[in-house]
């Protein structure tokens, strides 16, 4: 009663709210479009962006102890966990015919039984008053709740942990250290204590699941813990299935790689044991959802969420605590006021940096290419200097960096890398001399990076920020990249020193890079099963110069072991991609 009591109050308050839009939708109303153009439209609801038990009222059922506890499909309770198979979808139709049918029944403990047997409520649905509305169908599953907040936090980060401790105290304690030797990567959190993490912000853990596997693949192996070995492979597919769902674009062929990760998923699951939940089985609707209403950021909870915090900030440091809806509403009026300001003067300075590049473009013509093979790019001046330096002598580089192999001979190795690169590119030498650097010749040394990319994802420009920075907050901090050698051939290698050299009239920005290129040789079953991309470092004093502007985007590597290093694809959509792109080309297969 008192369940049935609240969704009546939550559908009776909505209907009022939806009581303006109802009545549109079923005579319409002018609208006048962007082109200027006046037409009639028919108002109507096609998403609902919510957690299960919003949903659960949304649609009137009766959460997940019910016989039928999805609101989207009727699929049995005992079934949640088979998610090879494709049940019915709800309609608001079917559930309004059995609702009146119940209603025939004539005493309330026969109609509450016959409820009960469908898994539904006897209330007025406030959605039945828009018309072309159905419910069932606007319910969008959300990632925040289901994945982050649901399928990983509560059943596999535990099922996780409870292996790794059962392998004892020291194998718990390298998961710690582990995550924190990880180097830093913008937008994401880095906790230093994870093993001991039962309860935090969904946010948290989806970062905490992210690192999971590169953390773990050597605790959890076979041969230790078989069955934590099998959920490590079940997670680095629910990793894969996050991914392909966070896509802020989709396309006919990543739906279907996503679709079939799913199921690679639930077979592996159903491998281990029955996992008869809820938030397993809504997966089932993921793609569903894409097709019918686009990318998942249309109806993710995430932004809402987020927005608790300043309302809550608001209340507790703003107010009186006395009539505070009022007080709240100003304040958010300010803070719209002010975002807007912010986001105008952002617009301005994003608009100054564009003329600044631009000019700087018409005064530059070196291209983006490498030594060995150039290849003609684009002109757009993507890449970006920054953090500069005093200027230094090769002679006081090399004293710094004096046990540092990869600066022996610096400036050497840079004349022939010059002389090859100038004519290379059809620029003259400097009086048609080979160029030759001395000891005492400056350049002027840079710490951080800049370069503006376009996603593989959605085709916009990102941009990432990179460092090169032996005192970085107090720590040494030397970044990641793409490297572009040939149109057909990208290798990855990390940033040592970063520079500007001026050879005649024209100034280089240059990079030494530590090259991960050397091969790897047959891939191991545990690379197989965990779809792990391995590189492999050449020995440092074979470093290389390179141009800044062969810098495709940064990349996010773990160590593992003196000279093997793991690319960490579930960093962001666009990383994803790029290594998915890369196993096809080394012929790596997927191995579930």
């Amino acid at each position: 009663a008192w369940a049935n009591f609240k969704a009546t109050v939550w559908h009776k308050s909505f209907e009022r709210i939806l009581s303006s839009l109802a009545a549109k939708s079923k005579t319409g109303q002018w609208l006048e479009c962007l082109d200027v153009v006046q037409r009639w439209f028919f108002l109507l609801i096609l998403i609902l962006s919510s957690n299960f038990e919003e949903q659960s009222t949304m649609a009137l059922t009766r959460g997940v102890r019910a016989l039928w506890p999805c609101p989207v499909c009727l699929v049995p309770h005992d079934k949640l966990s088979d998610m090879l198979h494709c049940y019915p979808r709800c309609t608001s139709r079917d559930l309004q015919a059995i609702l009146e049918t119940v209603r025939e029944r004539e005493t309330a403990e026969e109609r509450e039984e016959v409820l009960k047997e469908y898994g539904l409520r006897d209330v007025l649905n406030s959605f039945s008053t828009v018309s072309s509305t159905d419910v069932h169908r606007t319910l969008s599953w959300d990632k925040l709740h289901f994945h982050s907040g649901g399928l990983w936090s509560d059943h596999l980060w535990v099922e996780l942990q409870k292996y790794i401790n059962g392998l004892g105290r020291e194998k718990t304690s390298q998961v710690d250290k582990s995550y924190q030797s990880f180097p830093h990567w913008r937008d994401q959190k880095h906790p230093n204590q994870v093993m001991n993490i039962s309860f935090t912000n969904n946010s948290t853990h989806e970062d905490i699941s992210k690192m999971i596997v590169y953390a773990t693949h050597n605790i959890l192996t076979e041969a230790d813990c078989p069955l934590g070995y099998l959920l490590l492979r079940c997670v680095r597919l629910y990793l894969e299935l996050d991914m392909y769902a966070s896509l802020e674009v989709h396309m006919t062929e990543t739906i279907s790689s996503g679709r079939h990760t799913h199921l690679a998923f639930a077979a592996l699951l159903r491998s281990d044991k029955n996992w008869n939940f809820l938030k397993l089985h809504m997966g089932s609707h993921i793609f569903d959802d894409v097709e019918a209403k686009g990318a998942m950021r249309n109806y993710n909870t995430k932004p809402n969420e987020k927005m608790h915090g300043s309302l809550k900030d608001s209340y507790l440091l703003r107010t009186n605590f006395r009539d505070v809806a009022e007080q709240i509403l100003s304040i958010n009026t300010w803070q719209v006021a002010a975002d807007h300001i912010r986001h105008r003067l952002f617009k301005f300075d994003d608009h100054q940096c564009q003329l600044d590049e631009e000019d700087l473009l018409e005064e530059e013509d070196f291209p983006a290419t490498v030594v060995e093979h150039p290849v003609s790019t684009s002109n757009s001046f993507h890449v970006k200097l920054g953090s500069k330096q005093p200027l230094l002598t090769f002679d006081a580089i090399q004293t710094a960096h004096q046990a540092d192999q990869a600066f022996i001979n610096f400036h050497v190795k840079l004349n022939d890398f010059l002389n090859v690169l100038l004519p290379s590119l059809s620029i003259l030498l400097p009086e048609g001399k080979h160029i030759h650097l001395r000891g005492t010749d400056e350049i002027t040394e840079h710490h951080f990076i800049r370069i503006n990319y376009e996603s593989m994802v959605d085709w916009r420009q990102r941009t990432d920020y990179l460092r090169s920075n032996p005192r970085f907050f107090g720590s040494p901090r030397f970044d990641c990249v793409f490297i572009r050698l040939t149109e057909n051939k990208v290798i990855l290698g990390r940033l040592i020193f970063c520079f500007e050299c001026l050879v005649g009239n024209n100034t280089f920005p240059l990079a030494l890079v530590h090259p991960f290129d050397v091969p790897t040789g047959l891939r191991t079953r545990k690379d197989k099963d965990l779809n792990l991309f391995r590189v492999r470092t050449r020995p440092r004093a074979q470093a290389q110069f390179f141009p800044v502007r062969s810098f495709i985007r940064g990349a996010f590597l773990i160590a593992d072991g003196p000279s093997d290093y793991l690319v960490v694809d579930t960093a962001d959509t666009d990383m994803f991609l790029c290594i998915k792109m890369m196993h096809l080309e080394a012929g790596h297969i997927v191995h579930v």
